[in-house]
């Protein structure tokens, strides 16, 4: 665990020139009390968005909030939280999957909620600072999972929070993330799958030993084989069952889900020799005949690292080549665009 939080530490320090390259379009964004009406007006260009907080569990609980102009029309929009990895912050994470842009091109919410201190000592950070956080995702990650943050509680009302300031279509909610963000996706499928309606993980298996989820959810998978941060075939333990593998957690899903055992391969795409794809793979492994037409999914890289996939912050060195195949933001779009609740869950938690 401390050299993954080093290196994710130096993941922070090269956003440094990225966040520079940025500029002006790095602002904090327009900042709101918890009093603030319903009815946001569109938060207008990337990473510009509202800022909420509210206290939960004896803390000051916080999330940013990506407004489209699809707003404007009134109709209950759907949601994605976008939750970030250890060491980081939902305003690095709205940074680093840039997925504003593809809010405003969709038509959805993009919510990026804040875990808390992942620890007692933190690196000095030029940008983080005192703000690295990170999840009670099962068995991951540091502080929270020792101080047991209900970090599922507090997304759950983050939810709620949203819907009573903008129409939210509470059938369409769906949760990403990055590293132990995407581990912490994977605990709001198992433990609040009557909120859910799909997932998607980027380079963080579940982490959760047993999941017993009330009802199936669809779970897309992102992670390269060559994952320098958080291994695809799982971290060392003395207990065999903590292994904690991409491959075991899918098989923990496929039959939460009612899947057929048998993974399919589609056709792997190869990178162009002389592109930035060089020497890079992507196939999609997918689970057929779910339950309740529910998907379980797996997009298997070569070649790239602990990255956030299409994003042009990729920052090489420790974390590994960026993935310039798929497009992470587009391609788990498409993928929730196929699923929604039976009916919708009550906005109180």
């Amino acid at each position: 665990m401390a050299k993954q939080v080093r290196r994710r530490r130096r993941t922070i320090a090269a956003l440094v020139l990225a966040v520079t390259v940025l500029g002006s379009l790095l602002s904090a964004g327009p900042t709101a009390s918890a009093t603030t009406p319903a009815g946001l007006a569109p938060s207008g260009n990337a990473y510009n968005a509202y800022t909420f907080h509210f206290p939960f569990g004896h803390r000051d609980r916080s999330y940013r909030l990506h407004v489209p102009p699809a707003a404007l029309t009134g109709k209950p929009l759907p949601l994605i939280l976008n939750l970030a990895g250890d060491t980081q912050n939902g305003f690095l994470q709205e940074i680093q999957s840039q997925m504003d842009t593809d809010s405003n091109k969709d038509g959805y919410l993009a919510a990026y909620p804040n875990g808390t201190r992942i620890s007692t000592v933190l690196s000095p950070d030029p940008i983080a600072k005192q703000d690295q956080y990170g999840w009670d995702a099962g068995l991951c990650c540091g502080l929270p999972v020792a101080k047991h943050v209900n970090d599922v509680g507090f997304l759950l009302k983050v939810i709620a929070d949203v819907a009573s300031r903008t129409p939210v279509n509470l059938r369409r909610v769906y949760v990403t993330g990055m590293s132990s963000g995407g581990m912490m996706s994977y605990a709001m499928a198992a433990e609040a799958s009557t909120h859910i309606a799909a997932i998607a993980s980027v380079s963080g298996q579940t982490e959760i030993p047993t999941i017993h989820p009330s009802q199936p959810v669809p779970t897309l998978e992102f992670h390269s084989v060559n994952d320098p941060i958080v291994a695809f075939k799982g971290s060392p333990n003395k207990n065999p069952k903590l292994v904690l593998s991409v491959q075991e957690g899918l098989n923990q899903w496929v039959k939460a889900d009612g899947c057929g055992p048998k993974a399919h391969d589609g056709k792997t795409i190869v990178g162009a020799a002389g592109s930035m794809s060089a020497g890079q793979t992507a196939t999609l492994v997918t689970y057929g005949h779910c339950r309740s037409g529910t998907a379980v999914e797996l997009w298997r890289f070569t070649g790239s690292g602990h990255v956030w996939p299409g994003s042009a912050i990729n920052t090489g060195g420790a974390v590994g080549r960026g993935m310039f195949l798929v497009n992470a933001d587009q391609t788990m779009w498409q993928f929730f665009k196929r699923f929604q609740l039976p009916k919708a869950p009550p906005t109180k938690t």
